[in-house]
């Protein structure tokens, strides 16, 4: 399942970054060269959310696949498996909340193996580093995001740029002025790194499920 991530992530770069070096050529001056370099934000923000999306995802399912009782997981992945329990008892009625108390410790106390859920660990800051970073410690995964934590405060650059040409703030040509060229690739060879670093050590530590237990 990582492998192919790892696979389908850097094609996408290499397409984006293709398209980005082919578009240099015929442009001239005024304001299409700068959209061009904006609009490379948003490609690059694009494929940073579908790895983190799918480093999850996978993630998930493969600490699944190992079928360890719910009792035996360690808390910060119950927070996990847990979630349609929290989000029943967190939605329900006054009258069934003693009821949906009972089915969440129940199922935490299980010798039953986990089952996938589909869940997303959030900060509510929309894919900036303290998200990923908030997904790892869900998972249990030590090591860092980036090897430069430098490089954690360009990722939320990526994602405010990106943002602010999506929502329509700016057009992509006020952002794309604010870069040259070698910025745009900078930030192309950064977010590369940290994309498939984020596929290795997740799939290092899933790998593992020693790790997944208390």
């Amino acid at each position: 399942m990582f492998p192919s991530l790892r696979l389908d992530v850097m094609e996408r770069f290499t397409g984006a970054k293709q398209l980005f070096r082919n578009s240099r050529k015929g442009l001239g001056k005024g304001e299409l060269p700068q959209a061009v370099k904006g609009l490379s934000f948003v490609q690059i923000y694009a494929i940073y959310e579908h790895t983190v999306r799918e480093v999850t995802r996978l993630a998930i399912k493969e600490i699944a696949n190992h079928a360890h009782p719910y009792s035996n997981l360690k808390f910060h992945l119950l927070a996990i498996f847990l979630d349609p329990q929290m989000k029943s008892l967190r939605d329900c009625g006054e009258s069934d909340v003693w009821q949906r108390r009972f089915e969440l410790l129940e199922q935490a106390a299980s010798e039953k193996p986990v089952v996938s859920v589909e869940v997303m660990p959030h900060d509510g800051s929309h894919f900036k580093h303290t998200q990923v970073e908030l997904m790892l410690k869900m998972l249990g995964v030590r090591k860092t995001l980036t090897y430069r934590k430098r490089h954690l405060y360009e990722i939320d650059e990526i994602v405010h740029n990106r943002n602010t040409i999506s929502h329509g703030e700016e057009p992509a040509a006020s952002v794309g002025r604010r870069y040259s060229r070698a910025d745009i690739w900078k930030s192309f060879h950064m977010m590369e790194r940290t994309c498939l670093r984020l596929i290795q050590i997740v799939s290092e530590h899933c790998s593992a499920p020693e790790q997944h237990r208390d």
